[in-house]
């Protein structure tokens, strides 16, 4: 267990700087999907705008992880993860999480939070100051002990106090933004229930005093006099959210398990658009590319213009060496969802490897799209200093490679690559003052990690 001191100093850092959110969102294993983003987007906007939040400011991650967890940070960037998703046997479950975050955002509690923790962190280091003065005037180390536990757990007491007001606050804001969309709290409440059983599973006795979240039967309460007073019939929710839901839990699954536990658990049996892009990917993972093949094949004759469907056959053609096949896949997927960056960029990967000048401006031009609508793919930039690369056009190659190395927290290499931009690009561009920006906020993380490793 790390020392209070230690455990303040890192989240304040973390807390108190709006370059954090980059290194935030790569500290942490993500996985990016078209599909997926999209149907998180589908329940979230109208959450966002429900909360009084713009849709648009807010930045949602996929992190890879089977803990029920959710949070906000670094900003306005909600993360949400694998485990969580997959717990969600129906939409309004993971749809009240998501209006509970927002709670967090539209309350400012981030914000507040960084300077309560500035708080706690001054009180504990006031502690252990008076702390060693006590030792010092009794020539008794138990008395310095005593002010140090005594003053340590009254700080931490007084925070988690104050984490937990903001957790309930998150919680009534929930149950206000689900009555706006007229949506039930019932799966909000289903969740709620999931992590009890989940606290079940892990027995003892916990001091309420020191927890940052109200106990879960405390918030199951809540939300159940919530349901017995709201006029919205329990489970109302969009039911065309089903099946967007249904194709988000198969495809994760299916990418997170073994092929024979997505067989064992989507059966031939099971005929649901679902189930067979589940069994489809269990075959490409196996790697049995025919049959993965086939089997997208016969959902794409039911379903043609389902871009998700082209994007998945052309991951699976092109990682199997089929690359000429892959773009028609691909080409596909975006003329049917045109400002899809993820889809945009899996172009443009897909145009370089096949080594023709044409498809090379084709894949600079795709690629500078998909970073226009997302600047926060380290992937999409590795592949654009590729293209600019293979251009000949190297500063615009050093830009995007400082632009990689900014998001991944690499600070040194950051730093490196917007030097060799700046000396390399036209005075007065706008590249070249985005150089300038890169060069300055690396210098900035470098300040901030220096910092953060200094024992005060």
């Amino acid at each position: 267990m790390q020392p209070f001191t230690t455990f303040w100093r890192i989240l304040v850092l973390a807390l108190s700087t709006a370059a954090f959110a980059a290194q935030e969102a790569l500290a942490v294993p993500l996985i990016r999907d078209a599909e997926i983003e999209h149907t998180l987007r589908v329940y979230a906007d109208p959450v966002f705008k429900a909360a009084g939040i713009n849709a648009s400011s807010v930045k949602l991650f996929i992190v890879q992880d089977n803990s029920l967890n959710a949070y906000v940070a670094g900003g306005q960037n909600m993360f949400i993860h694998t485990g969580l998703i997959l717990a969600a046997d129906t939409p309004d479950m993971l749809i009240g999480v998501m209006a509970h975050e927002s709670g967090h955002i539209a309350g400012g509690h981030l914000a507040q939070g960084a300077e309560r923790l500035k708080n706690a962190q001054l009180g504990t280091i006031l502690t252990f100051v008076l702390g060693a003065a006590a030792g010092v005037a009794s020539k008794k180390p138990e008395a310095a002990a005593a002010v140090l536990t005594g003053g340590q757990s009254s700080v931490a007491r007084s925070f988690m106090a104050y984490s937990r007001a903001n957790e309930n606050a998150a919680d009534q804001s929930a149950l206000g933004t689900l009555d706006k969309l007229n949506m039930s709290a019932a799966g909000f409440m289903k969740m709620f229930e999931l992590l009890q059983r989940n606290e079940r599973q892990h027995p003892g006795s916990p001091d309420p005093y020191m927890l940052t979240h109200p106990l879960s039967a405390e918030r199951i309460d809540h939300v159940r006099d919530h349901l017995e007073k709201s006029k919205i019939p329990e489970g109302q929710y969009p039911k065309y959210y089903d099946a967007l839901h249904q194709r988000m839990l198969a495809k994760l699954y299916s990418f997170t398990q073994s092929p024979e536990r997505t067989l064992q658990k989507y059966s031939l049996n099971d005929k649901s658009v679902a189930a067979r892009m589940a069994r489809a990917i269990a075959y490409y993972k196996m790697p049995d590319i025919d049959r993965a093949a086939r089997e997208m094949d016969g959902l794409l004759t039911e379903l043609p213009n389902d871009p998700f469907l082209h994007e998945l056959k052309g991951q699976m053609l092109f990682e199997n060496g089929r690359s000429r096949e892959a773009l028609n896949s691909y080409e596909k997927a975006v003329s049917l969802l045109p400002d899809s960056p993820l889809i945009l960029a899996d172009l443009a990967r897909v145009e370089i490897d096949q080594n023709l000048p044409s498809l090379l401006r084709s894949a600079t031009a795709h690629l500078e799209k998909s970073a226009n609508l997302d600047n926060t793919n380290a992937d999409t930039w590795r592949s654009l200093a590729t293209a600019y690369g293979k251009a000949d056009n190297v500063p615009m190659s050093y830009l995007a490679l400082a632009e990689e190395a900014s998001l991944e927290g690499d600070t040194e290499n950051a730093l490196r690559q917007a030097n060799l931009a700046i000396g390399a690009l036209k005075q007065g561009t706008p590249s070249y003052q985005r150089a300038q920006d890169i060069k300055s906020l690396a210098i900035q993380m470098k300040k901030e990690k220096d910092a953060q490793d200094s024992p005060f």
